[in-house]
């Protein structure tokens, strides 16, 4: 993969951000890190167009990034890369960062700082949106019914998540939990990488004093797209039978529907999604389908990574085979 020249400055921590036809908001967004002592900027462009490519070049020439260039892989393959160019260049820690979620260099800074210092911490800061409203706080996934939370108090019966808009986690905890996996492409990686965590023993925290701001639609434009719709259905059933015992994960793919109208329905409401059903049903209902052939399937892309070690309340033992 062709990159920059390497930039032989210690740094301590590395921001690791994807990028995908964004670079007016990393412009907006990382100009500010430049002047940060010890933090370590690394972009990843999944390739999006020869304009683009041209344009992230020049940025990160400009401000002193690392660049790695690459086909388009996907965010977690593209988050796997940039980390291992940080790793590589001697960071400790690493913060993984959205394009579109705006965070201070020094609380980014200070969150590195805290992730260096304990390898067994995934830590992220409360999210809001441009409007002040939360985002995100804390997660929890109810692995018996692949219901999400993305705020209030954690339920200590759920699995504790953290959102992969901005986490921050050492390289020690990096490596030991293998990274995301490639096969999700986008969406639920981060879901998976904070189970892998928590059975690993690692601590899942929110730091409510620092906040990121997160520019909704920045990425993909205003409302929810139709690759959003189709790869959170595919992947919430990927998810399921990567992580789950087969009979959890059949009581997913029975809830399947139900969840395709809830994730088709989103950003515009019932009205909206049946005047509009190509590009708010139709994609959710065709990411169902090829989950459920992931699901039934004698095997998921990525290998098969089932997470049973420590089993939440209500999820049974999982049968041998």
């Amino acid at each position: 993969m062709p990159q920059t020249a390497p930039d032989e400055t210690p740094a301590d921590g590395a921001v690791v951000v994807v990028n995908y036809g964004s670079s007016a908001l990393l412009a907006r967004n990382l100009s500010a890190f430049a002047a940060t002592p010890g933090v370590r900027v690394v972009v990843v462009d999944n390739l999006s167009s020869p304009d683009e490519r041209a344009a992230i070049t020049a940025l990160a020439d400009r401000h002193g990034w690392e660049l790695v260039t690459q086909p388009n892989v996907g965010f977690g393959a593209g988050m796997n890369a940039g980390a291992a160019r940080a790793l590589a260049l001697g960071s400790r820690a690493l913060l993984l960062l959205n394009p579109d979620v705006e965070i201070d260099p020094h609380a980014a800074a200070d969150l590195l700082a805290q992730a260096a210092a304990d390898d067994a911490l995934m830590i992220a800061p409360a999210v809001r949106h441009g409007d002040g409203r939360p985002a995100f706080s804390r997660g929890t996934l109810d692995l018996r019914t692949g219901a999400l939370a993305t705020r209030g108090p954690l339920d200590p019966d759920h699995e504790p998540w953290l959102t992969g808009a901005c986490l921050a986690l050492s390289a020690g905890l990096w490596e030991r939990i293998g990274g995301f996996s490639a096969a999700y492409f986008m969406y639920w990686e981060d879901l998976e990488l904070s189970v892998r965590a928590n059975r690993a023993g690692a601590r899942l925290v929110v730091r409510d004093d620092v906040v990121a701001t997160h520019d909704v639609g920045g990425t993909q434009g205003t409302g929810k797209s139709a690759l959003y719709r189709y790869y959170n259905c595919r992947n919430r059933l990927l998810f399921a039978r990567r992580n789950l015992p087969r009979r959890a994960a059949l009581r997913w793919l029975a809830g399947a529907p139900g969840y395709a109208w809830d994730v088709g329905t989103r950003g515009g409401g019932r009205g909206h999604a049946l005047r509009h059903p190509a590009t708010t049903l139709w994609p959710a209902l065709r990411g169902s389908c090829a989950g459920a052939w992931l699901l039934l399937g004698r095997r998921a892309p990525g290998g098969d990574q089932r997470v049973v070690e420590s089993r939440p309340h209500g999820v049974a033992e999982p049968r041998r085979r």
